[in-house]
């Protein structure tokens, strides 16, 4: 009886809940069109290609409306609502960058926390933290690739519905790895991987992560270790990922973790520490992203200096090998996505990355192609985000500096525009 009188009351509840929808949706459509003009005196319209010089960008709301030569003013465009100015005049004007790997989750707030002592609660002031820094620096649209219970999806979705300003988020959930204990994203054989998918779709991911080979800290991450799946259990990861169109993201340092991620068609490998031939011509034949989250050469590099005697072999390699993989891969011709791992590295220091890419033979404008163009494409939403042009979300950065002749112009974004929000405004007006 009880449970008719709960089915009654929410059946009755329905007509309600779905006029509160309607009176919301007509509210948004009551409310004027928002119009801003982008005086950009350098436009990095499509990274990789030729800059424009004075140009407008009309932004509509959350999109680009029109990209027009010359600074034109409000009454150029034809209609009564006001538009407000932005005097870019001076800087140099680009798209949102995107960093394909980022842990928002980790931090302060939880450290020495467990379950019954609110960790999953404190995760958010985690997230809240890290994606501000993350955004003030420039990138309007990250990857998650791995989280711990729902706060990320949260926040994920509080950015998509307009609640407050953030990052556009695509996030994986508990990453699938090697156990028999039926903890979350933990699998042993076929069936156990696919069911921990499974769990994962059911919790909203966008990705899929996998864990190919173990961290490059163990024996199961060095260069000559086996994987820790057997090949029909990454198949099956990637198969039910497939059923719901999501991709897999394999982290994986050793060689034999790599190589075996790419051959069951995974779409990205983060870190790739030891890549080879074999390696390449995967990535190659695949159509896969390498995710080299090179920027993690700073940490290995500050931690270095008080290392136990038996992990400095193991950051020696890393520091010697890592770098001149990821050249010998991008001279390959290897599409190369901009990850950071923040997280592991500073959040809000995210365009260290592209410093690294410079330092191993990228031009300037193949770096910054690589968190724009190349990570759009990754993710498949190069028609919303990843250049300046009509139709796509209004996500617009400025520097003072020209970063094609200095990526570490980068490090200091004066103006952020996320979905035609206004974010930060340290240059122009």
């Amino acid at each position: 009886m009880k449970k008719f009188s709960a089915l009654l009351i929410f059946i009755l509840l329905i007509p309600f809940s779905v006029l509160a929808h309607d009176e919301e949706k007509k509210k948004a459509e009551d409310k004027p069109d928002q119009w801003t003009i982008v005086h950009a005196g350098t436009l990095i319209a499509r990274p990789g290609e030729a800059p424009l010089r004075e140009t407008s960008i009309v932004v509509k709301n959350d999109r680009i409306e029109r990209v027009m030569n010359g600074y034109i003013q409000p009454e150029a465009l034809g209609n009564d609502a006001a538009a407000k100015v932005i005097d870019l005049k001076g800087a140099y004007v680009l798209p949102g960058l995107i960093d394909a790997h980022v842990h928002f989750g980790d931090g302060k707030y939880t450290e020495k926390r467990g379950e019954d002592t609110g960790e999953a609660t404190y995760r958010m002031l985690n997230i809240i933290e890290n994606a501000n820094k993350t955004l003030n620096a420039g990138y309007t649209t990250v990857r998650n690739p791995g989280a711990s219970g729902w706060a990320v999806f949260a926040y994920r979705d509080g950015v998509r519905d307009g609640i407050f300003p953030g990052p556009r988020i695509f996030t994986a959930a508990h990453t699938i790895r090697v156990g028999a204990d039926e903890s979350d994203g933990a699998c042993y054989d076929v069936s156990s991987c696919k069911k921990a998918v499974r769990r994962q779709i059911n919790m909203g991911a966008d990705w899929i992560k996998l864990y190919a080979t173990c961290s490059g800290s163990k024996p199961c991450g060095k260069e000559h270790a086996p994987s820790v799946f057997l090949q029909e259990e990454i198949k099956a990861v990637i198969e039910t990922a497939n059923t719901h169109q999501i991709p897999v993201a394999a982290h994986a340092h050793g060689t034999a973790g790599i190589n075996d991620a790419l051959r069951a068609g995974v779409r990205t490998i983060e870190h790739g520490s030891y890549n080879d031939k074999t390696s390449r011509a995967l990535f190659k034949s695949k159509g896969a992203y390498y995710v080299p989250t090179l920027s993690v050469q700073d940490r290995i590099v500050e931690d270095y200096k008080t290392a136990t005697e038996e992990m400095k072999p193991v950051m020696e390699a890393f520091m010697e090998t890592h770098p001149a993989r990821v050249a010998a891969a991008y001279k390959a011709g290897v599409q190369i996505a901009a990850g950071s791992d923040a997280g592991v590295t500073k959040h809000g220091d995210n365009a260290r990355e592209l410093y690294w890419y410079v330092k191993i033979g990228m031009s300037e404008a193949e770096a910054i192609r690589s968190a724009t163009i190349v990570n759009s494409e990754m993710l498949k939403k190069e028609s919303d985000i990843g250049s300046i042009e009509v139709g796509k979300f209004a996500d617009i950065i400025a520097v003072s500096k020209s970063p094609l002749e200095d990526i570490e112009a980068l490090s200091d974004v004066g103006f952020v525009m996320a979905g035609g929000q206004i974010v930060k405004s340290e240059i122009g007006e």
